[in-house]
Order: C-alpha cells, then sequence, then structure tokens
C-alpha cells in the first residue's frame, strides 16, 4: 500500500497545478484542522497563490501523520476545485489510512442524502421506496426519477461551488492603504490577517437624530458598554436563539459610518464560502442598496438574483423551494434611494411578480416574500426600518481596547512600529476615543507611518510634514489627506523630503474641486453623488485609480462606475472644512461664516465661495459640528503656514485673527446658558484651534457648564479643561451628572476641579481611585468648592475614607452628598475623628449605604460633637430627599435610557433597603407617606423592568 507522504510527492505538481489558482478553502481547513500553525497559516496568505501551494505540500509532507490529514481534508474540500481533482479523490483517498471513513453513496429507500444539499430534496425519494411488489415498470420509473434528482442535485451542487468560489475571490481581499515595501507597510490586505472582531450586542433602539452619528455613538458606547452587563453578539450567531424561544428569522444590525458594518458582512460571506460558519444555509445572497439604487424598473426576485447570480440562474427555482435553507443579507439600507412603504397592507409577493425595487426589498425584509427565508439587514441609526419587522436588533459599536492594539498589530508588518503607534494612540486622548471606530483607526494608522516608520525617519521623510505626530482629530485626518497626496505626487520621484507647499501646489486645483464639492454638498446632506455630480465640480472619475483620490473617494459600483461617494463621512466633512479655510481670508469672512455655521446667522455681505452661493439650499443648518471643529483645527494650520501652496490670497489683518475670534467665541458664553451638545462644541472648536490667546479670552466667561446626561467621553472632558485651564476665576457650577466620564474622565478634569464651587459628580462610574483624586482637591488650599455631590459612584469604604481624611482639615466644602456610594461599617471607621475637626460642613447625606448599627452609632456620635451638622442617614428622615428620590424614579420610568441602566436597577435597590431598614422610623406621618409612596413605586418599577429583560 502507497503511504499517504508518497502519494502527495509522487502527484505534487498535478496537486499544485489544481489547486494553485484558489488555495484559501485548502488552506483555512488544514489551519483548523491543526496541519498549520496560525502563524504558518498568515505566513502563507501572503505570498503568491502558486508559493503558498508549493510550501503547504512541503510542509504537509513531513510526516506521515500531517499527509494523512492532508489527504482528508482534500475530501472535505474536493468541491471547491476542479473535476479532475475530485476524480483523484475519488481514487486515492477511499482507503483505510485514512482516518475518515470513505462517504457512502446515496442509497434510494434508506437515509436521507447527507450534507449541504441534502435538505432540498429531502422527502422527495419517498415515492422510490422499493417492496417486492414493485413491477419492473415502476422500478424503471423509479430509476429514472431517481436519477433525474441526482442530475438535479449534482447541478445544484456545481452552481453552489461556483457560488462559493466566486465569494470567495471576492471577499477574501480587504481594501486597504498601501505604500511601499518597508517594515510599517500594511500591504497585507487578506481579510485573515486584517479583520479584527468587532463589539456586537443587543440595541436599545434610542437614536438622538439631532445629534451627528459619532456623537450618538459616543453615548451610546457609555450607555451599552458602561452601563448594561450586555452580551457580546458573535457575527456568525446574529441567527442564533436560545433554546425554547422563537426562531430569530430576521435581524437588522446598525452602526454608524464607518464603523465596519460592511467588512462585518464580508467576513460573514467569506466564512459561509470557506465552510467554516452558517452551514445551515445551502445558499446566502449578499445584495448592496448602493447597487439596487441602478434598478429603474420593476422586477422579480427571479430576474434580480438571476442578473446578479448569473451561474445560479438555473437552480434558483429549486433552491427557493426551501426558503429555511436560505439567507439574504441586504447591506447598507441607509445609502437606499428609492422610500421605503413599511405602512401598505402587506401582501404575499410571488418569486416571478413583476414589482418596483423598494416593493420587493420591503417584502423580502418583512417576510412576505420566501416566507421562512432568513435576513440580514444593515443600516445606519438615521434610517427608519420598523423594530417589530425584526426578531432582534442588534447594534455595532467598534471596538475595544484591546481590538485597538489588535489592530494596530495586523496593521503593520513591524511590530516595533505598532508597539509605538498604539503607545501613542493609548497616550493620547483625543486620537484614543477615535480608535474605537474602525474607519478613524485605518485613518490613524495610515496617519502614522510617516512618524514611526523607521525607513521614513531614516530618509528625513517627516521633513516636508513640518509636523509633530498628530495630537487632534484635524492633524489626524490632514497628516492622513497629506500623506496620501505625497505619495501620488512623488511617485517615482527619488526626492523624498519634497517641501510640503511645493508638493501641496502639485494638487492645489484638484484639492480645491474636491473641497467644493464636499462643502456645497455637505450643507445639502448629500453623500452620494453620480459621475455627473463629478465632474460639474471638476473631479474626473477616470482619475480615481491613478491619484490620490482612490484614498479620499471611492466607487459604489466598480463595474460601471456610476456612484461614487467620500471614504468617510468625515472624510467629507474634512476636505469641506479645508476647502473653507483656503477660501475665508479675512477676519470678517471667518466670523460670518461661524455665525452661519453655528447659529444659522445666514451671511450678508460677503463674496467669498464657502458664503456667496445662494442657489444652495441653506435654510436649515444643522449637524455641523465635527466640520466646525476641522475648520477650526485646519484655520490653525492655515495660520501656521501648513496650507501654504493651496491658499489662495494672504490672510488679512492676521495678527488680529485671534483676539477676533477671542471675542466671537466669548460672545457665545457670555451670560448664556447654552444648550449642551453647543457649549460643548464650542470647547472643541477651541482645542483644535488651539491658541493660547483666543481661550484665554473666552474661558473667564464661562460661569456654569451644565452637561447633565451628555455621556461624555474623555476627549470631551479633554476639551472642557483645555479651555478652562485658562481662567483663574471661579466656576460656579460644573454639571458632569449622569455623563460616565469615569476615573480617566475625572483624571483629565483633575488640574481644574479645585476651582467648581458646585461639583455634580453623580452617577459617573466612579470609584475609590476617583475618590482618591477628590480628596487631593479638597485638601489644596486652593479648593473652592462648596457643594460635592458625588452620589452614585461605588467609592466603596476605602474610597470614602480617604473623603474623610480630606475633609478634617478642608474649610470650604458646606455640602457633601454621597447617597448610594457603596459605604460599609468600615467606611464610617474614621469618619468622627475627622469630621468633628470640620468646620465648614453643614449637610451630609449618607443615604443608601449598608453601613451597619456601629456605622448608626459613630454618626449618632458625630451629631453630638457636631451640632451644626445635619446628617441625613435614613430616607424617611427626610421629606425633601423623599420628594427628590420620588421624582428620579419617576424620570427613569419615563425614560427608556435609564430604564436599561444595570447601575440605576442596582441603585434602586439600595433606596429600596434604605428604606425597608428605615422601616417605621419616620417622626412625621407625611413622611411615613412619602416613603410608602416612593417603596411601591421602585417596587412596580423593578418589576417591569425585569419583565422587559425577561422579555428580550
Amino acid at each position: 500500500m502507497t503511504s499517504a507522504q508518497q502519494l502527495i510527492q509522487s502527484h505534487r505538481d498535478l496537486l499544485l497545478n489544481w489547486t494553485r489558482d484558489h488555495p484559501a478553502p485548502l488552506l483555512r481547513w488544514l489551519r483548523d484542522d491543526g496541519v498549520l500553525s496560525y502563524a504558518q497559516y498568515l505566513s502563507l496568505l501572503e505570498k503568491s497563490s502558486a508559493n503558498a501551494v508549493a510550501q503547504t505540500l512541503e510542509t504537509v509532507c513531513a510526516t506521515e501523520e500531517s499527509s494523512l490529514k492532508f489527504l482528508q481534508v482534500l475530501k472535505e474540500v474536493q468541491e471547491y476545485y476542479c473535476k479532475d481533482l475530485q476524480v483523484w479523490v475519488e481514487r486515492h483517498c477511499r482507503n483505510d489510512a485514512i482516518s475518515k471513513p470513505e462517504s457512502t453513496p446515496v442509497q434510494v429507500g434508506g437515509k436521507k442524502p447527507k450534507g449541504l444539499f441534502g435538505g432540498l430534496f429531502a422527502g422527495k425519494s419517498k415515492s422510490y421506496t422499493l417492496t417486492s411488489e414493485v413491477t419492473a415498470k415502476e422500478k424503471l420509473k423509479a430509476s429514472r426519477r431517481s436519477k433525474v434528482a441526482n442530475i438535479r442535485a449534482a447541478n445544484i451542487r456545481a452552481a453552489i461551488s461556483a457560488h462559493k468560489t466566486t465569494i470567495l475571490k471576492r471577499t477574501g481581499q480587504l481594501k486597504c492603504y498601501s505604500e511601499g515595501e518597508g517594515p510599517a507597510s500594511n500591504s497585507a490586505s487578506h481579510i485573515e490577517i486584517r479583520y479584527t472582531e468587532l463589539f456586537v450586542t443587543e440595541d436599545d433602539e434610542f437614536v438622538d437624530s439631532s445629534q451627528h452619528e459619532y456623537f450618538d455613538l459616543a453615548s451610546r458606547r457609555a450607555r451599552i458598554y458602561v452601563h448594561q452587563s450586555c452580551q457580546r453578539i458573535r457575527l456568525c450567531n446574529l441567527l442564533s436563539s436560545p433554546e425554547g424561544t422563537e426562531k430569530i428569522l430576521r435581524v437588522k444590525v446598525k452602526g454608524i459610518a464607518g464603523i465596519g458594518k460592511s467588512v462585518a458582512v464580508q467576513r460573514l460571506l467569506y466564512e459561509w464560502a470557506i465552510g467554516k460558519n452558517m452551514s445551515e444555509f445551502t445558499c446566502l445572497f449578499d445584495l448592496r442598496f448602493r447597487e439596487l439604487n441602478l434598478i429603474e424598473e420593476p422586477l422579480s426576485l427571479l430576474e434580480l438574483l438571476g442578473e446578479r447570480f448569473r451561474y445560479l440562474k438555473e437552480a434558483l427555482p429549486n433552491l427557493f423551494s426551501t426558503p429555511s435553507s436560505l439567507l439574504f443579507i441586504l447591506d447598507g439600507l441607509d445609502e437606499f434611494k428609492f422610500p421605503l412603504d413599511w405602512s401598505r397592507p402587506r401582501k404575499d409577493i410571488g418569486i416571478e411578480s413583476k414589482v418596483p425595487i423598494s416593493e420587493l426589498m420591503v417584502a423580502l425584509i418583512t417576510g412576505t416574500l420566501l416566507k421562512g427565508a432568513s435576513v440580514i439587514l444593515t443600516t445606519r441609526p438615521s434610517t427608519e426600518a420598523p423594530k417589530d419587522v425584526f426578531h432582534r436588533c442588534c447594534v455595532v459599536l467598534g471596538f475595544e481596547e484591546d481590538q485597538v492594539k489588535e489592530y494596530t498589530n495586523r496593521f503593520y508588518k513591524d511590530s516595533q512600529v505598532a508597539d509605538r503607534v498604539y503607545e501613542y494612540i493609548l497616550n493620547n486622548d483625543n486620537i484614543f476615543v477615535l480608535s474605537f471606530i474602525p474607519l478613524y483607526c485605518y485613518i490613524i494608522c495610515t496617519a502614522m507611518v510617516e512618524f514611526f516608520s523607521k525607513e521614513n525617519q531614516d530618509i528625513g521623510d517627516s521633513e516636508s510634514l513640518q509636523l509633530n505626530p498628530p495630537r487632534t482629530v484635524s492633524e489626524v485626518y490632514f497628516c492622513y489627506l497629506f500623506t496620501a497626496v505625497k505619495h501620488h505626487a512623488l511617485r517615482g520621484n527619488a526626492e523624498r523630503n519634497t517641501p510640503r507647499s511645493e508638493i501641496l501646489s502639485l494638487v492645489k486645483q484638484q484639492l480645491i474641486n474636491l473641497g467644493k464639492l464636499a462643502y456645497e454638498n455637505l450643507l445639502q446632506k448629500k453623500i452620494i453623488f453620480q459621475s455627473s455630480d463629478l465632474e460639474k465640480y471638476g473631479v474626473t472619475p477616470a482619475d480615481l485609480q491613478s491619484t490620490f483620490l482612490c484614498n479620499v473617494l471611492q466607487p459604489i459600483k466598480e463595474e460601471t462606475g456610476e456612484m461614487f461617494s467620500f471614504f468617510h463621512l468625515t472624510v467629507q466633512e474634512h476636505l469641506a472644512a479645508v476647502y473653507c479655510a483656503i477660501h475665508l481670508s479675512s477676519q470678517d469672512d471667518i466670523i460670518q461664516a461661524l455665525d452661519f455655521w453655528c447659529t444659522e446667522k445666514h451671511p450678508t455681505s460677503s463674496i467669498t465661495a464657502p458664503l456667496c452661493d445662494h442657489s444652495l439650499n441653506m435654510d436649515k443648518v444643522e449637524g455641523l459640528q465635527m466640520f466646525t471643529r476641522f475648520f477650526m483645527g485646519t484655520l490653525r494650520a492655515r495660520l501656521a503656514g501648513q496650507l501654504d501652496g493651496l491658499v489662495l490670497t494672504p490672510m488679512e489683518e492676521e495678527d488680529g485673527i485671534s483676539a477676533r475670534l477671542g471675542l466671537w467665541f466669548r460672545d457665545q458664553f457670555k451670560g448664556k446658558r447654552l444648550e449642551n451638545q453647543t457649549a460643548l462644541n464650542l470647547l472643541h472648536c477651541l482645542m483644535e484651534f488651539h491658541n493660547k490667546e483666543t481661550s484665554s479670552m473666552v474661558a473667564p466667561e464661562i460661569k456654569t457648564l451644565y452637561l447633565f446626561k451628555m455621556k461624555l467621553s474623555v476627549v470631551d472632558c479633554a476639551a472642557m479643561h483645555y479651555v478652562l485651564q485658562f481662567s483663574l476665576h471661579k466656576l460656579k457650577e460644573l454639571n458632569v451628572g449622569y455623563s460616565n466620564i469615569g476615573n480617566r474622565g475625572l483624571t483629565r478634569l483633575g488640574p481644574i476641579l479645585h476651582r467648581c464651587e458646585s461639583l455634580y459628580l453623580r452617577y459617573n462610574c466612579l470609584d475609590k481611585q476617583a475618590a482618591r483624586l477628590e480628596s487631593t482637591v479638597l485638601k489644596s488650599n486652593k479648593c473652592q468648592v462648596k457643594k460635592l455631590f458625588m452620589c452614585g459612584n461605588n467609592l466603596g469604604p476605602e474610597g470614602v475614607l480617604e473623603l474623610w481624611k480630606a475633609l478634617e482639615h478642608n474649610t470650604t466644602v458646606e455640602e457633601l452628598y454621597l447617597d448610594i456610594t457603596g459605604i460599609t461599617e468600615q467606611g464610617t471607621e474614621n469618619i468622627v475623628k475627622c469630621l468633628s475637626k470640620n468646620t465648614s460642613l453643614k449637610t451630609l447625606t449618607i443615604v443608601g449605604n449598608d453601613i451597619g448599627e456601629v456605622g448608626r452609632r459613630r454618626l449618632k456620635e458625630l451629631e453630638q460633637n457636631r451640632p451644626g451638622l445635619c446628617i441625613i442617614a435614613n430616607f424617611v428622615d427626610d421629606l425633601g430627599l423623599l420628594q427628590a428620590y420620588l421624582d428620579w424614579v419617576e424620570e427613569i420610568r419615563v425614560d427608556r435610557d435609564q430604564m436599561d441602566s444595570v447601575k440605576n436597577a442596582d441603585a434602586l435597590q439600595s433606596v429600596l433597603k434604605g428604606l425597608q431598614v428605615a422601616g417605621g422610623r419616620a417622626a412625621k406621618r407625611e413622611n411615613a407617606e412619602k416613603a410608602k409612596e416612593l417603596e411601591t413605586k421602585i417596587l412596580d418599577l423593578l418589576k417591569s423592568h425585569t419583565n422587559l429583560i425577561g422579555g428580550r
């Protein structure tokens, strides 16, 4: 008997020839069976197909065991390859040496056919069962019918194999920016190398349509990721339902632009096609709404799929006979130009019924067409798609910190470069927050190549940038744009240190045209363009692949090139900002522009391009927060000379622009209590402009900052700190309650906390580390804090002991609120000693904490030592406190956002326990009645919350 090693070695050239064009299935299955290590697998994917197969054959022939596994794997993946290989497998892989038993032919009248296609013909062989009473004629008929069924199955099997092969070739590569062959080059773009798992979880369906989607995502991450004990959902489990629950057929997956929805779909398709996930489905159909926009005439599902997947055309009627074996992946509903009418009465539509494409999609999504088929729909949050249509709604939240590190490691070939870039991201709050969005992470990594690549540093590449590594969002995007421009402008040029202004001048007109396209369409909320739109602005679609445009614009349908979009909404916003920054050359123009963008005050006298085109529909300008931040950052770059080569005319009165901007920003804050998002965006604009003179004029005018329930990120805290550091004046109120700033955010605010007269830090996911930081603030001889609200944070006994110590010598704090902060008996050990010496504290609330009997005795002793101190330790002691908690419970009841917070559920339990401990201690009847009312409402709320979670 020939050994497996000998067999493979003697037929090496044949095997190489048969598998070299498409080695992906063979390599993946060998990796999963342990024949190839993960490192070997990734290394092979970077090689040419022929070299990868040749090296694989050499590896598997090293031992008889690996050779046997190779032959077994070849049997599993033979349908991906030519008929000659399948015949070879049938001839040579049927011996007893192979660990898996050979497959038995399908037997008429026996078990159902095994394998992927068995379900298609389930039940169809029953009439062929032979008995002793069957006549010869019936036998002949049955035989013929069996042959027809087998031929049909073989044809479908061949069609599905062709479908899988096509999908693998289409989804195997991730589009990426790649320059050069140096160690920092990210040319390894195979999906197995570059794909990083996303954080997907159940969605709460809360959308604030008035916000830029990036800010809504920040709020969503804070709400779900920090507060909810959410379950992470793997892509392959989107349609998996818990045992005993309704089968999940329709799933909506939503997320902002750039969060990774389409790449996730690409990964899902790849995994199915390679035979590793979603194997319960015979066939997957992926349709992109971008491409469906090109369909103007009514058509049937059979026609649509027959045209899209021509190699499946003959097999479609048979595939449609078992809808439960089909999965439709519909990507990018937000890009669909036709309106969808969800309110129309749903009627069954047949697979041959010709209807408008919008009606066809509604029928498919709602299940009135091909009932029993599964559907996964992806969309951005702003798109309407009724929740009751779906069995599951999910949201993509991007990366977690570990995935950011994994992404940088996958992006760069050089691990040292990857480590340095990740360290820089981690230590820069502005960039760190951006990195959780995969596309931002890509932009950051691309921009950082210029600064952290050994190769570039050696040849003085960074000299042409004349910048330090980017610190702000604007700088990151400018570096990304300049990197793309530079490599294309200098292609074939050995002088890599060409001055930046010279490089920009080479593409001046292209950038101006592109910026005008970006800006004017941004104001009209237009993000998808036809070729004619581009040509109107002097942008030539034919130049897309040969210039830097390929890193800025992307074709929506590459085969026709009829539609285009910017690489990402923020790329459009940044280019729009660049356009405005190089055109606005007077102080008056800049001020009129800011009035227009930030306050909707229309420009009156300007003849400058960005402000004088009255043909644009500009009745209502909104959602320009990110654009205005980009503008201020780009204006700073212009004033620093970094846009030389692009600027059309010199800036008038350049020396006075900082002061003029300072006056404008100061007027926005002066004597006003601004809307939360408006105030925060102005602070970000000032941070992007990064000018001491301007910020120093604005900061003293900010008397109060009310950002309650804003769901702030650490970069928001950095913006607050940046501006407020330029004022020595007292801040009357800083309210960041319910904002999820966490320890990291509080640390960024640390240097300004001592100047806050009233400091609201309620429910901010703070712990003992935050208590230590606040203790340092209270010990400072510059401390001006009079009211401190720390309720709902898990300070614990260790944290609160630090606060007591800080208050021992503090002379400013008059009111301290520590409700529901995890204080135990241990946390009261030094309260008497420390607070007995304090002379300023007048009110201390400590309700909702389990301090025990010993703790209560200590509080009584403290009351005796400090007769002027009002201590509220029980809910029933204070009528105002009871009413405040009643209002809070009512607010939670009507606010879905807060209802879903596990922290609030825990807090309600703590309040309930406090009420039950207090029992009948209420001295006044009115207090007792309020306490009973509060207890009843909390019990009802917790019961409804439990039912809601159970229902999900």
